[in-house]
């Protein structure tokens, strides 16, 4: 009968040694993998922030283009008008 109690002791004591044990590898492991998904956290996020520097950047210059874009339509439109006014008045053309 001693010889079981001491056997039910000796492998509570290994059983222990070896939960502390697993508990020990079970947090360095989800530290490592916490240390991986910030990085991983981090690296993503510098990269949305670059695309939407970016995003603003080539949205800025559509505007801009737009601007120009308008402009010149305007410009020449108007030296459209002005050269039809032109032929009318020189040949005359609305009379015949």
């Amino acid at each position: 009968m001693k010889k079981l109690a001491d056997i039910v002791v000796i492998v509570s004591i290994i059983s222990s040694i070896t939960s502390i044990i697993l508990a020990i590898f079970a947090i360095l492991f989800s530290m490592r993998v916490e240390k991986r998904l910030k990085k991983n956290y981090l690296r993503l996020k510098y990269i949305m922030d670059n695309n939407h520097e970016r995003t603003k950047e080539v949205l800025a210059n559509m505007d801009h283009e737009a601007e120009d874009i308008k402009t010149t339509i305007y410009k020449s439109q108007t030296e459209l008008q002005e050269a039809l006014k032109n032929i009318v008045d020189d040949f005359d053309i609305s009379e015949k």
